[in-house]
């Protein structure tokens, strides 16, 4: 078994929680608290991630053409309240102790497997593209409320289809969004992308 070191002080997650444990702490409100505080990030930046991601690809509408790994950087105080210090958009993965070879290269694993990347993914997604563009150009007979409702439709499919193949293949990951008090959130999600267009339309005027 691989175990931390007095000169790094990094620890697992099971020995974290071994840790709260021993000493008596409720492991899941810690837990809770911290996802609440990772919720609420991802949050704020969601109207910039996707309006970024609608730029670079305005006619993917189905899945996830591309992903982003975030590390987090929490700190609990002496109250075991969680604060966030940073987020970073490209943390390290280099692998200078026998502790981060195992869990970063296991983390690296469970990532490319879940992302259930093949030849023929990325070429359905170009021939959907394709067909998009083909629809706007030759106007497909129905009206635009149909084919909007047929698109919806569609991708709602779709995307059960794409959770339910995470759930099966999460490995060491735990979603932690869509949760049990998801109508907690859903409102921040709404305002996030009504202050984000107020914001750049003051900024072009």
């Amino acid at each position: 078994a691989v175990v931390s070191t007095q000169s790094t002080g990094k620890r697992k997650i099971t020995q974290l929680n071994k840790w709260f444990d021993i000493n008596g702490y409720n492991k899941e409100k810690i837990w809770a608290d911290i996802e609440d505080v990772i919720i609420k990030t991802l949050i704020v930046s969601h109207p910039t991630l996707k309006h970024n991601y609608r730029t670079c690809f305005p006619n993917h509408n189905r899945g996830s053409a591309c992903f982003e790994i975030l590390g987090f950087d929490i700190m609990l105080d002496r109250k075991l309240k969680p604060w966030l210090l940073e987020v970073n958009h490209s943390p390290s993965f280099h692998t200078d102790a026998p502790l981060d070879k195992d869990i970063k290269e296991g983390f690296l694993a469970d990532t490319i497997k879940m992302l259930n990347c093949s030849y023929l993914e990325r070429k359905r997604c170009i021939e959907e593209d394709r067909r998009r563009v083909k629809e706007r150009l030759f106007a497909k007979s129905g009206t635009r409320q149909q084919q909007a409702q047929e698109m919806l439709d569609s991708d709602k499919a779709y995307s059960l289809v794409l959770e339910q193949f995470e759930v099966n293949n999460c490995g060491g990951f735990r979603s932690i969004f869509p949760c049990a008090n998801e109508a907690k959130y859903r409102p921040f999600f709404q305002h996030s992308g009504s202050l984000f267009t107020e914001t750049v339309a003051v900024t072009v005027d």
